[in-house]
C-alpha cells in the first residue's frame, strides 16, 4: 500500500517521486478503535466523502546539509516507530501494517520561493480527503530549490493523529529540521494506539469513562438547545467561510485578565466568546464544545496518535461582570477538561435520552480549540492606551472557504505570546460575514474593556456595536432556548401551542399517543434552531369555541402528560 499518487493531488507539481519501503519490528495488528478515534470517525461519516476540513497540514524547514538519504531515513524510522502512521481504518476496526511504501514527491521551487512553494504543497495535499480504509494516514512531500532538499511536508488524517501527535512527530525528525524543538526524554516503549485502547478496556478506563459520561450528562441537562436560535438563509457557495484575525490587543487582554482571574488564558476567551454569543442571541446561558487533547496522563503524553476529544460547557450569564463569566468559564473549563476522554458512542445514547425528555436536539456545532503556538510572556500591567493602541493594528483577511463543514462557528486559537491569530470557520447561512467579523472585533472589544474596566453583560452591547436579537410576541423563552412558537404548532399538525410561563402546551382533542407525538416532534428538531418540542401535553374532550390561550387552558381535560414523567396516568 502507498500514499496517493501524485495525480490524486491537484497542483502539486511534483518534478519526481522518491519511494521509501519500510518493515517495522512489530508484526500486524489489529483492534477497536480508541475513544478518540470514535469521536474523529463519527465526524468523518458526518461530513460525507468531502471530509478535508479535518485533516492536518505540518510544514518545516529542513537543515541546510541535510542529504537526500537522510531525509528519507529519518521519514521511514519516523513510519516504522509509530503504529499510528501504518494503520488503516475499516469499519470499526483499526488494522496497523507491518511494511508497506510510501511515495514522497519532490516538488522544485524557484530561487525565493521555497516557504511559499512549501505553502502550497501542504494546501495541496490537505485539501484532499484520506480514503482512510485504503491509504496511509501521512502523506509527506519535500520542496527542493538549487539542487538541495529544503522543506518537509507532511498531511495527515485526523483519524491517525492529533495537533500533539504531529509535535511528537516533528520531535523525532529533529535531527534533520531546519529548527529543531528542544530534545525531549522520551520514555520507552511508544505508547501505541491499540494499547490505549487496551487500557480503555480495563476496570480503570471503563469507571473513568463512566464517571465523564456523568459529568456531560449533568452539562446537557441545563444547555440551551441552540447559541444562534435563527433560521439558515440562501447563500452563494462556499456556504462555509473561514475568517482568520490577528490581534495583539487580544493577546495583552487574555493575558491580563488570565492573570488577574488566576484561569488559563483558554478561559477568558471562552468568556469572550460565550458573552457575544449569549447578548446577540438574548440568552442567559451559553455554550460551546471545547477541544481537549487528553495527554495529561504520563502514558499518552508523547504518544502519535489521536487523543484529542470534544466536550461540553455551559456557563451561566445571568445577573454577571465579564469578571464572573470568566471565573464561571475557568471552573467550568478545568471540570470539563478533566472528563476530556469517554466513550463517545455511550455518550450519543445519553444525550439523545435527554434530549427526548427536554424536547430538544442541541446544536453541536460550536467549538473552540485553543493552541499555545509560542512562549507565552508573563503578564504585565497594561492600561487602556496600550490595548487601544494594539488594537489600531489588529488586521483580518479571508481565507478560501469550504462547501461541506459541520460547524456552525469553530473558533481556533493561535496564541503565539505576543499576537493571537483567531481563525474563524463558520456557517454563513446562519452567521453572516459581516457580522461574523463584528463578533471578532466584539469579543477583542470587550475583553479590552475588561481589562480596564467592570464591565456588566448588560453592557456588552456598548462595548462592541452588537445588536440583541429582537423576538416577538411569536417567541418564547423555555428553559430549552428560544423557540418559534407557530414552527412548534407546525411540527404538531392540528395541536394548539400556548405559552404557559416558559412551558410551552400543546393542546389536542381526540385520542393520541402523546409519547410517541412528541418523539416526532424530536426527531424533527434536527438542524431546525428555531423550535423546541412542547414541554406539556394535554388532551381535551373537544376544541373550545374560542380558539384563545384562556379558552384552551379552561378547556376540560383529559389527559395531561409531562416528557420525562413516569407516564400517562
Amino acid at each position: 500500500m502507498t500514499s496517493p499518487a501524485a495525480a490524486r493531488i491537484p497542483g502539486l507539481g511534483e518534478s519526481r517521486t522518491l519511494r521509501i519501503p519500510f518493515d517495522a519490528a512489530s508484526g500486524p495488528r489489529s483492534g477497536p478503535l480508541t475513544w478518540a478515534q470514535q469521536h474523529m470517525h463519527l465526524l468523518i461519516q458526518e461530513l460525507g466523502p468531502q471530509s478535508q476540513s479535518v485533516n492536518l497540514k505540518f510544514s518545516w524547514p529542513l537543515r541546510a546539509t541535510a542529504g537526500e538519504d537522510e531525509v528519507l531515513a529519518a521519514l521511514r524510522d519516523t513510519v516504522e516507530t509509530f503504529d499510528a502512521l501504518r494503520t488503516v481504518t475499516v469499519g470499526d476496526e483499526q488494522r496497523v501494517l507491518r511494511s508497506g511504501e510510501l511515495a514522497v514527491p519532490v516538488v522544485e521551487a524557484g530561487a525565493g520561493a521555497v516557504v511559499a512553494t512549501a505553502g502550497r504543497v501542504a494546501e495541496a495535499m490537505w485539501a484532499v480527503p484520506f480514503d482512510i480504509a485504503g491509504e496511509w494516514p501521512l502523506r509527506a512531500a519535500l520542496v527542493s530549490s538549487g539542487g538541495r532538499l529544503r522543506h518537509l511536508v507532511l498531511a495527515a488524517s485526523h483519524l491517525a493523529i492529533d495537533q500533539g501527535g504531529g509535535e511528537w512527530i516533528q520531535h523525532r525528525l529533529r535531527g534533520v529540521l531546519a529548527r529543531p524543538p528542544a530534545p525531549v526524554a522520551v520514555p520507552e516503549p511508544v505508547h501505541q494506539p491499540l494499547d490505549e485502547a487496551e487500557w480503555e478496556r480495563s476496570p480503570e478506563g471503563a469507571q473513568r469513562g463512566e464517571r465523564a459520561i456523568a459529568h456531560h450528562e449533568a452539562t446537557y441537562q441545563a444547555m440551551p438547545q441552540t447559541m444562534l436560535p435563527r433560521a439558515a438563509a440562501e447563500v452563494e457557495r462556499p456556504r462555509f467561510r473561514y475568517l482568520q484575525y490577528d490581534s495583539a490587543a487580544l493577546a495583552l487582554a487574555v493575558g491580563a485578565l488570565a492573570a488577574r482571574h488566576k484561569v488559563g488564558h483558554s478561559a477568558v476567551l471562552y468568556a469572550g466568546i460565550c458573552a457575544i454569543a449569549g447578548h446577540v442571541s438574548a440568552l442567559d446561558r451559553a455554550f460551546l464544545q471545547l477541544t481537549v487533547g487528553n495527554r495529561i496522563a504520563p502514558r499518552t503524553r508523547y504518544s502519535v496518535g489521536m487523543h484529542t476529544q470534544d466536550v461540553p460547557v455551559s456557563v451561566e450569564l445571568g445577573d454577571a461582570s465579564i469578571a464572573d463569566v470568566i471565573a464561571r468559564s475557568g471552573t467550568a473549563i478545568t471540570r470539563a477538561a478533566r472528563f476530556g476522554q469517554y466513550p463517545p458512542v455511550t455518550l450519543v445514547a445519553r444525550r439523545r435520552a435527554i434530549e427526548l425528555d427536554r424536547g430538544l436536539s442541541f446544536d453541536l456545532s460550536c467549538w473552540l480549540n485553543y493552541r499555545q503556538a509560542g512562549t507565552r510572556r508573563a503578564a504585565a500591567p497594561v492600561g487602556a492606551r496600550t490595548l487601544e493602541e494594539a488594537a489600531s493594528r489588529s488586521r483580518w483577511r479571508w481565507i478560501e472557504g469550504l462547501d461541506s463543514s459541520t460547524s456552525t462557528y469553530f473558533v481556533f486559537a493561535d496564541d503565539a505570546g505576543d499576537l493571537l491569530r483567531v481563525t474563524l470557520l463558520f456557517d454563513s447561512a446562519v452567521l453572516p460575514p459581516d457580522e461574523a467579523i463584528t463578533w471578532l472585533r466584539g469579543v477583542e472589544r470587550l475583553l479590552c474593556a475588561a481589562v480596564t474596566t467592570d464591565v456588566g453583560m448588560s453592557e456588552v452591547g456598548k462595548h462592541t456595536d452588537l445588536a440583541q436579537a429582537s423576538y416577538g410576541a411569536d417567541w418564547l423563552n423555555t428553559d430549552a432556548g428560544w423557540a418559534h412558537l407557530p414552527t412548534v404548532a407546525a411540527l404538531l399538525g392540528d395541536a394548539a401551542v400556548v405559552a404557559d410561563g416558559r412551558d410551552i402546551v400543546a393542546y389536542l382533542t381526540g385520542e393520541a399517543d402523546l409519547p410517541r407525538l412528541h418523539a416526532e416532534c424530536v426527531a424533527a428538531l434536527p438542524g431546525l434552531r428555531t423550535a423546541v418540542a412542547p414541554t406539556r401535553y394535554v388532551l381535551v374532550a373537544e376544541a373550545p369555541d374560542a380558539r384563545t390561550p384562556g379558552a384552551w387552558r379552561a378547556a376540560p381535560v383529559s389527559c395531561s402528560w409531562r416528557p420525562g414523567s413516569a407516564g400517562l396516568p
